[in-house]
């Protein structure tokens, strides 16, 4: 049996071999370590002289079967009792264990939980639970121990008697913990007829059921450093206040010294330094997060749906980008500006981008064809936009590529992150001159952004030179080629919208027009007492690739963002949107 000692990598304990527990000389541990994600959890079969402890059975069949297997050969030598302790009530750390009678056997086992996660299931409460949210439905099992059962006790100390199969008797000694002066967590220690302990710490926030568990100096955390993540921060349940309190409770533990290993419910085992590093950095998010809407089923419909919208144009705009980069690149080293080119080149990786889109693709598809639930969906671009958003140079991309191209590609990352984590998009709606707004975005896209004489006249400066020719090669004006006209209005009527998001709708409203073949544009505006409206018409063409009547979705989302309403129709040759925005008072 291999002896678990601290260390700094994920050698820290082997998955599926049994190992000795730091700090408990006659107690091992069998490990099933999964990556995360929402499917299941780690699951952590513990063996003692007198017990067999399992933290979190996990939430798959083959795993709860591969668990079973290891409680009947323990129980080969031994028949010993099993108790099953969940660090929190989430579907996907228990519902493996109910189709496997080896570890759910009322005459040999025991199921404990924190009281609110133990109504939860016996209640079958899809909420709490997260069986909605993840598309999972369970059947109710009874809890033989209801973990911090008495809100009442934290101020005193309490001792109880419990009896588990085989006449194994625990006494429950519930007091509060004090890790540093001022920080306190509620904690309960389970004392076994057979000399050994294990110690809960009630540590809510991510779910109000929330525990630690500490056998030696090993401790489960449960889902501690994700309970800050985006996708995961506002589950039914999650609280900010408790969970900053949680945190710092255990953070101050980690710094304790009595703690050498830290086990998630997901991912990797890691030392207790680097949980604090981790800690640290969950604490700092937790922080931020105020106001975030609960994730619910609905709002992870709404979540998957906006993540396919906006990995559709992240395709179209990361594709613009890569095209831009390389031509850049290719002119450069036709001029024989090796170095210019070489650092072109290198601003977007095409292989990893495809990679990651093609992933998404790929997930996505097989979501649609197996039915799986949203939050799937969601979680999955919010880790193929997180990578985007890490690798996206925006001020050095600006340099070289039209800025306004590169600033709308950040901020539709930033738009699906921000929905992701829970925020509410912000709706930073102010009076703009609409006439203004729409000449503006027509000006940006009809010329180069900057001139010749901008080039010459920066000769005499190598630098400068350099980033204007970078700039002038790498921007290719949409409407450089394409017949626009613009009927305005002689009163610039005066509209409440936002203006970042209302140029952006109408500049990827351009984009869809000119890419399906038109080749004139005719602008136009009315006007009433209460509302404005915008008209953008595309005709001409012979590739008949005209957008049919549904407007995308996204351009949907993004009028409603930006303070409007949208629908779009075929004409006669061509294609019309129609925007109406409200005048502002």
């Amino acid at each position: 049996m291999k002896r678990l000692l601290p260390g700094n990598g994920s050698e820290l304990l082997t998955p599926r071999t049994w190992q000795t527990v730091p700090g408990a000389a006659d107690i091992r541990i069998f490990a099933e370590i999964r990556k995360a994600d929402v499917i299941s959890s780690n699951s952590y079969l513990i063996q003692t002289p007198g017990l067999l402890l399992l933290v979190d059975p996990g939430g798959l069949l083959s795993q709860a079967e591969i668990l079973a297997t290891e409680v009947t050969r323990c129980r080969d030598d031994t028949d010993l009792p099993l108790m099953v302790v969940l660090t929190h009530a989430h579907v996907d750390h228990f519902i493996g264990m109910q189709t496997c009678p080896a570890l759910f056997d009322p005459e040999h086992s025991l199921l404990a939980v924190h009281d609110a996660g133990a109504i939860a299931i016996e209640r079958r409460d899809p909420n709490l639970t997260q069986s909605e949210v993840l598309g999972r439905e369970f059947a109710a099992m009874p809890v033989g121990i209801h973990l911090f059962g008495d809100n009442k006790w934290c101020d005193t100390i309490r001792t109880e008697q419990i009896r588990l199969p085989h006449k194994v008797t625990i006494s429950c000694v519930r007091d509060r913990f004090s890790p540093e002066p001022g920080i306190y967590i509620d904690r309960e220690c389970l004392l076994f007829s057979s000399g050994h302990r294990i110690e809960l710490y009630h540590t809510p926030g991510h779910s109000p059921d929330s525990c630690c568990i500490r056998v030696g100096r090993m401790l489960f955390i449960g889902d501690l450093l994700f309970a800050a993540n985006p996708g995961i921060a506002g589950l039914c349940g999650w609280n900010q206040d408790d969970l900053i309190r949680s945190l710092e409770g255990m953070l101050a533990m980690f710094k304790s010294g009595t703690i050498d290993i830290v086990c998630p419910g997901h991912g990797r085992i890691i030392t207790v330094n680097h949980a604090c590093t981790m800690l640290e950095e969950v604490l700092t998010d937790a922080r931020a997060l105020t106001d975030i809407a609960e994730l619910n089923s609905h709002r992870a419909e709404e979540t998957a749906r906006f993540a396919e919208d906006c990995m559709e144009e992240i395709n179209e705009l990361f594709t613009i980008l890569a095209g831009r980069l390389y031509y850049v690149s290719h002119v450069m080293e036709e001029l024989g500006e090796t170095d210019m080119a070489a650092q072109a080149g290198t601003l977007i990786d095409g292989d990893v981008l495809d990679g990651l889109l093609e992933s998404f693709r790929e997930f996505a598809a097989a979501h649609h064809a197996q039915d799986h639930v949203s939050i799937h969906l969601a979680l999955k671009a919010g880790q193929v936009i997180g990578k985007l958003e890490r690798s996206f140079m925006t001020d050095e991309l600006a340099r070289i590529i039209d800025p306004s191209l590169v600033t709308r590609a950040g901020r539709l990352l930033s738009s699906y992150s921000t929905m992701l984590r829970g925020f509410t998009p912000p709706r930073e709606r102010e009076a703009c001159a609409l006439c203004t707004v729409i000449e503006s975005v027509i000006i940006g896209l009809s010329g180069p952004s900057c001139s010749d004489d901008d080039i010459l006249a920066s000769t005499d400066d190598e630098s400068a030179f350099s980033r204007l020719l970078l700039a002038r090669i790498g921007t290719r004006p949409l409407l450089d080629d394409i017949r626009v006209s613009f009927a305005r209005e002689i009163d610039d009527p005066c509209v409440l919208i936002d203006r970042d998001l209302f140029s952006d709708l109408l500049t990827y409203i351009l984009e869809d027009l000119v890419g399906t073949g038109a080749e004139e544009l005719a602008l136009g505006i009315t006007t009433d007492q209460t509302c404005a409206t915008v008209t953008i018409t595309g005709t001409g063409g012979k590739n008949g690739g005209w957008p049919a009547s549904t407007v995308r979705g996204f351009f949907l989302r993004l009028c409603e963002r930006a303070g409007g309403s949208l629908s779009g129709e075929r004409t006669p040759g061509g294609h019309r949107y129609t925007i109406a925005v409200n005048r502002a008072s």
